[in-house]
């Protein structure tokens, strides 16, 4: 009977420790390849979005999706500020920096089911300070 309340003792300790330990910073907000981070485009020093993405994550503008066998252009990417459409890659240049928190790729199937409609570029998702 000891031995079971100590095994459940131990183990109600670790579950305590292991909730009470703080997340490493990379997993906040899903921070990985496909997110850029307010902080680095601080340190990038770029003037707009669009060069922040153009520098920072390159392959958010030359990312596609499937395309019709008979089809050469590649599908456009589409962008949205704070989940309405915004406008293609370009319009990122009319976004001021001082104002985003990241900017985030999303993919073709992943922007359909989200957004629906047609997305086989994928999705630049701008989240701005409100």
């Amino acid at each position: 009977m000891l031995r079971r309340v100590c095994f459940w003792l131990a183990g109600m300790s670790l579950t305590a420790c292991a909730a009470a330990t703080p997340l490493p910073r990379s997993t906040f907000a899903g921070a990985g390849r496909d997110v850029i981070t307010a902080g680095e485009i601080l340190a990038s020093r770029v003037t707009d979005a669009y060069q922040a993405v153009a520098q920072l994550r390159p392959e958010f503008l030359r990312r596609r999706g499937a395309t019709a066998m008979l089809s050469f252009t590649p599908p456009p990417v589409v962008v949205y500020l704070d989940d309405l459409p915004y406008g293609g890659a370009e319009s990122l240049r009319s976004i001021p920096l001082d104002r985003v928190r990241l900017i985030r790729y999303v993919e073709p199937g992943d922007a359909e089911l989200r957004w629906g409609g047609m997305h086989r570029g994928g999705v630049i998702l701008v989240t701005t300070m409100r």
